[in-house]
Parts: structure tokens; sequence; C-alpha cells
């Protein structure tokens, strides 16, 4: 069992690694969809309701000085470990469900999209494994790993410099959101792509106490914020509208214009390295599962994270074609922006509520 604690900068890569997952190739489609002209524009908006969101995590941590959000919970009121522990056994068993469906779905693009004879199966299998020794090493394993996979791929964002020379202002309009559909369910579809912020909520007992640690936080959102924007803004500047609203996958269709003579298909190449990101969204989803579970039952970490894994994936079982998948993963991920916004909340009330029992 590991007992070093993680320094605090470690909180950009993870914040980072688990924000960016499959949603990023459709993006641009689904703002030109969702937004219509300059679409783009509503990134910024979406990005600063998450900072709002990351702002009342760090409430709590400052507030509570680091402590376990669970220790919170339990130690609010007499009666709530009735209802806690059922509710922790509940989300335990989302994530799971949450994590093993984002990793189906990209598998199925995967094969959809390069490797018709792949064995789903066979792939989501190893997957799984990889999640499973990751989970079961450790957080600053999974920290220490979610940099390296940072640093591997990180360089691929200088492929936009490939495109500035076809790179045109003019295809922008001058009309702003003319075209929108769906404003509202629009801006929730967006919000997604956001999530995996809120797996910090379950790390203070595992971070060095220092001041200002949530900067790292705030810091990993951004990059994710600067890098949707760099890929809308350069799939608007690269293809019409029409084009736009037409891919499904518009990141893929920009990669695959890129030429050199040493290698072929780099779009493939690009999608292959983007699953070491992928594991780590996985691998983080799985983990705030198992420390979930762990309040509930007593088992090694070992066989909680077999047995969560297990679960998600045979309750994932039934939903096979990608259009199965992607409409669970739409309905998971608008479960989860809710578990987002009501955790924290539930959690300071608890913590003002306790103050202010304390002061009577």
């Amino acid at each position: 069992m590991q007992t070093e604690k993680l320094k605090p900068f470690y909180l950009f890569f993870i914040t980072y690694m688990t924000q960016t997952g499959i949603v990023l190739f459709m993006l641009p489609n689904m703002i030109a969809n969702y937004f219509g002209y300059n679409g783009w524009l509503m990134i910024i908006p979406i990005s600063v309701f998450a900072m709002i969101q990351i702002g009342l995590i760090a409430g709590i941590y400052y507030f509570n000085k680091g402590s376990s959000i669970f220790q919170t919970i339990e130690t609010s009121f007499s009666k709530v470990n009735i209802i806690a522990k059922p509710l922790y056994l509940c989300l335990s068993i989302f994530w799971s469900v949450f994590s093993i469906t984002v990793a189906k779905q990209y598998v199925h693009v995967m094969k959809f999209l390069y490797f018709p004879q792949t064995n789903i199966q066979w792939f989501l299998l190893l997957t799984l494994i990889l999640t499973y020794y990751l989970v079961t090493s450790g957080i600053v394993t999974i920290a220490h790993v979610s940099t390296l996979f940072f640093f591997l791929s990180a360089p691929i964002i200088l492929l936009l410099i490939y495109f500035v020379p076809d790179f045109s202002f003019l295809r922008f309009s001058t009309f702003v959101f003319n075209e929108h559909n769906d404003f509202y369910g629009g801006m929730i579809e967006v919000y997604t792509a956001f999530l995996g912020f809120e797996v910090t909520l379950f790390l203070f007992p595992y971070i060095k106490k220092e001041k200002k640690i949530f900067k790292y936080v705030f810091l990993g959102h951004l990059y994710t914020t600067l890098l949707y924007l760099s890929l809308t803004i350069f799939c608007y500047g690269f293809n019409s509208f029409q084009q736009l609203n037409y891919q499904v996958y518009p990141v893929i269709n920009l990669l695959q214009y890129i030429e050199f003579d040493f290698i072929e298909r780099l779009d493939s190449a690009f999608f292959i390295l983007f699953y070491l990101k992928l594991i780590i969204t996985i691998t983080m989803y799985i983990w705030i599962s198992l420390v979930t579970f762990k309040r509930v039952v007593m088992w090694s970490a070992q066989r909680s994270a077999f047995v969560l894994l297990v679960v998600g994936y045979l309750v994932t079982l039934p939903f096979v074609t990608k259009n199965e998948l992607t409409s669970l993963l739409s309905l998971l991920a608008k479960v989860q922006i809710l578990i987002s916004i009501f955790l924290p909340l539930l959690v300071l009330t608890i913590i003002f509520l306790k103050r202010r029992r304390k002061h009577v």
C-alpha cells in the first residue's frame, strides 16, 4: 500500500488527462451543429462554468483543511450513515459503468475508422487489465503514469502549425450563432467534454498540504480549454461551416490532410496515441469508484477493483452497436454532470451546517 503523498503539481496532469476524452474528436462538429457560425465562442462560457465548479471543490478543500469528503459526510449527523452506504454503493457502480462505457465507445470508433477486423472484446479486455494494474498500484503510480503519458501526447498539438498556410479567417463569417440548433442542449453536451475535474474531490487525503494547490487544477483545466479552442478554431478556419456540420469526426478529418514522406496515415498513429490519454480517464473514474466502494466493504483493493470492473463490464454487455453505446454514454455523462454539480454543493452544505452547530 502506498503511503507517499502526491506533490500538488501532479494535479495539473491528472486534471488535464482525465478531462480530455473521446469527445475531443467530435467537439468541432458538436459545436457547429448546436451553436452555428462562430460557435467556438461558446467554449469560453462553458469553460468558465466548469471553473466555478472547480472553485467550489477548492472551497471544500480549504474549509475542510484537506480532510476526506467521506469523513466530512459520515461525521456530520448520527443517522447519515444509513443513507451514505447505499449512496456510496450506487456511485461506485455508476462510475465503473461510466468508465467502461467510455472504453467500449473508443474501441468501437477505432474499429469503425481504422481496424475493422479488430476483436472488440479482446481489445477491451486488454484495456481493463491495464486499468486494473494502474488502479491497484495506487494514486501515486497513476499520477506518475499520467505525467509520462502527458509528455508523450502533448506535442501533437504542434501539428496544427501544418494547417496555418490553408487557414482562412474568411470561413468564419460575420454572423454569430446563426443556424444554431438546441442551444441549451448543446451547452450540456459540450460541458461533458470538461468532465474529469471532479475526481480531485476524492484526492484530498492523498495530496501534500501546501498553499494554493488548486492552482494546478485550474491550470490543467485552462490547458484543456486552450486545446479545445485551438482545435475548434482551426477546424472552423480550415473547413466550411457545411463541412463541419457533415463531418462526424472533424479532428480526424483534419489530421488526414497531413502528409509526411516517412509516415502514412498519421491520423491513425494519433488515434492510437490518444489511447494513452483514454487509459488515464478510465483509470481515474475506476479509482474514485474503488475508494468509494471501500467505504462500504472492507475488501482488499485488488478484490474490490476486480469486482467493480466485472460489474461494469457485465452491465454494459447488452450495449453492442456504436449508436447504442453513444446513447448510453450521453445519458451517463449527463448523470455525471449532475453528480459533479450537486456532490460539491452537498459537501459544502454539510460543512456549513457543522460549523453553524459548533457556534450555537
